[in-house]
């Protein structure tokens, strides 16, 4: 081929690149949502248009004319340009369409829970906000049913976190066969599950409540282990219930609770069937205030050295005196507070006092320990160090005679931010004890990271000890380990001579419990200090010794 067919065929070709590169650019413009940034690639387009009309005429003046090297150079350069267009259009389209991947699945990953997929808690709130505007237009009803795995606590506990999370995924399929194309299975965290039901009357409400139920019945396999658990269901209608999307779940965990405190297998709100689910609520809407009126209050229960029978310290144990439930005990309202942040304050509260008070006392006998118990959210707290830095500076208290108790399940979550505040903690001379030990799914391995002293044996297992053999050897392994890893043993619910026998056999080092003394207001704990503290049989047993 001559100079001058050569160079007429280069730009032909550069031509056809540039028609080439039509095709992505009219694929950006088409999935392009911003009208601005369709815009630049319409007039991009246009100008490719031109760009191929002009080669094309340099094309016919090359095969017209005579070719010198000039016009061969200025060909190779426009080749380039083609090259680049083309190559410019085709990983922009790459790119966009890689980018809108990307925020497709972060839009996915927003509104579906990460274990199971299904819907999370926002595009449930989202869906029956859009159920309940539906309703209203065909002026028709529809249900919330909220549900509550029964046995999976105890799943957890024997088997560990990760057979929980394999039932969990194999209950949302379970569920989702019974349910029409039409409703909504969402998963709002933990082992709790809602089905949005719309244009269902509460006939056909029950009825998808029994079909869950009864599908429910059939054996999960999860790793090898046959499982076999119930569920609670509680429902909630609109409109004759709720008019809006948090109190329609309001209601249905309200009869929820009901369903699973009865054992009934599903129940529809009602509010006058159960006031201890109104004490409840009562409890949520007034904990606030419970701090700011003055109503919480702290007592305090002895510990003692098994060995010497002598005041090792005190755990406070924190009361609310509800001027409508009277006196409550931590049992019937600390875990309600765990579930909100006012857990932090009521945490707060309880260590200033606890060490106000106790820095009197600690004061007689500089060898007393105080022991206090955190929740999961002030381990995660990042600035709770400093705050109770703070306070032992202001107070005057040595750091080391505070003991804090915390439980396996405050590591669950965030672990590593945990084990960074209890680190922390731990430079500055406070000891800790892991409470209700045993009662977790993963004591072992967290037993060994934990810079813990003690561990506190769960008083459901020392109060059986004596008519349950399987709690009398969980109580002798758990001090077995412990002292073998170099840890002392606390155990609580002492509430008997028989039962501080066996433990000063098993070798437990620290006993607290109604036997000792009950807990005591602060006003009665120094005239407790001053008398004779041991009981009398224990006390005659050491004499005679």
């Amino acid at each position: 081929m001559t100079l001058q067919q050569v160079t007429a065929v280069l730009v032909l070709f550069s031509a056809g690149l540039l028609l080439y590169s039509l095709m992505p650019t009219n694929d950006i413009i088409r999935e392009q949502s911003v009208r601005e940034h369709k815009t630049g690639w319409q007039i991009l387009l246009i100008l490719v248009c031109l760009f191929v009309l002009g080669y094309l005429i340099f094309a016919w003046i090359l095969f017209s004319h005579h070719v010198n090297y000039l016009f061969s150079l200025l060909s190779i350069i426009l080749f380039g340009g083609a090259v680049f267009v083309t190559v410019v259009t085709r990983m922009s389209l790459y790119s966009i369409r890689n980018i809108q991947r990307i925020a497709a699945l972060e839009r996915h990953n927003a509104t579906h829970d990460m274990l199971t997929d299904l819907p999370n808690r926002a595009m449930l709130y989202e869906r029956i906000n859009q159920s309940i505007k539906d309703a209203k237009r065909n002026h028709s009803v529809m249900a919330i049913l909220l549900m509550d795995l029964n046995q999976f606590k105890e799943v957890n506990d024997t088997l560990g976190h990760h057979c929980g999370d394999g039932l969990l995924q194999q209950v949302a399929p379970r569920i989702n066969e019974v349910l029409r194309e039409s409703d909504t299975l969402a998963r709002l965290g933990g082992d709790e599950f809602s089905v949005i039901l719309p244009s269902t009357n509460l006939e056909g409400a029950k009825v998808s409540a029994k079909k869950i139920i009864s599908a429910m019945e059939r054996h999960f396999v999860v790793e090898g282990h046959s499982l076999q658990i119930g569920i609670s269901v509680g429902i909630a209608m609109y409109p004759e219930d709720a008019s809006n999307s948090d109190n329609l779940l309001r209601k249905a965990d309200v009869a929820m609770y009901v369903a699973k405190r009865y054992s009934t297998g599903f129940s529809v709100y009602d509010s006058e069937q159960d006031q201890h689910t109104l004490n409840r609520l009562m409890i949520i809407g007034k904990l606030h205030d419970a701090i700011i009126n003055n109503e919480l209050l702290l007592h305090y229960q002895p510990i003692l050295d098994t060995r010497t029978f002598k005041l090792w310290g005190f755990e406070a144990l924190i009361r609310w005196n509800q001027p409508i439930l009277g006196l409550l005990k931590p049992s019937e309202f600390v875990p309600i507070a765990e579930q909100s942040e006012v857990i932090k304050e009521m945490s707060c509260w309880v260590v200033s006092n606890a060490i106000r008070k106790f820095r009197h006392w600690h004061a007689k006998d500089q060898s007393l320990r105080l022991s206090v118990n955190l929740s999961v959210k002030d381990i995660q707290d990042e600035g709770f160090v400093d705050w109770l830095k703070g306070q032992f500076d202001v107070l005057g208290v040595n750091p080391k005679c505070m003991n804090i108790e915390i439980t396996e399940s405050s590591m669950m979550t965030d672990s590593k931010r945990a084990m960074d505040t209890i680190q922390k903690l731990h430079q500055i001379g406070i000891t800790f004890s892991i409470d209700d030990f045993g009662t977790g799914f993963s004591s072992l391995s967290y037993l060994k990271q934990l810079p813990s002293q003690s561990i506190k044996i769960d008083r459901s297992f020392v109060r059986d000890m004596l008519t349950d053999d399987n709690d009398a050897v969980i109580v002798r392994s758990t001090i077995d380990l412990a002292h073998n890893m170099g840890k002392t043993v606390i155990a609580e619910g002492v509430e008997s001579q028989e039962v501080l026998d066996i433990l000063e056999i098993l070798g437990c080092d620290f006993i607290q419990g109604y036997y000792i003394c009950s807990p005591l207001p602060d006003n009665q704990v120094e005239q407790w200090m001053a008398q004779e503290r041991i009981p009398i049989n224990l006390a005659r047993e050491k004499k005679s010794g």
